[in-house]
């Protein structure tokens, strides 16, 4: 299976990370580069900091249940 970066093919860059078994099946499977994880990774930090000053706690709840899923899913995905 073919791997590809679902935010690079987003952008129209080179979405191509790799493969992996069956090596045979031509179907494609989606992950995160590098790159785009860092990113994720930054505006996850920031939107924590953020909430954290803004006294709602509900709202930094909510942001950390959304990303610490996203991080999650795209941790099972690393190579």
């Amino acid at each position: 299976m073919k791997i590809v970066c679902s935010w690079c093919r987003q952008e129209g860059k080179k979405d191509l990370m790799g493969e992996k078994a069956p090596l045979k099946d031509e179907r494609e499977t989606h992950g995160i580069c590098v790159i785009h994880r860092l990113e994720v990774e930054a505006r996850w930090q920031t939107s924590i900091h953020t909430a954290s000053y803004s006294g709602t706690a509900s709202e930094l709840s909510s942001k950390l249940f959304h990303w610490t899923d996203l991080l999650h899913v795209t941790g099972k995905m690393r190579p």
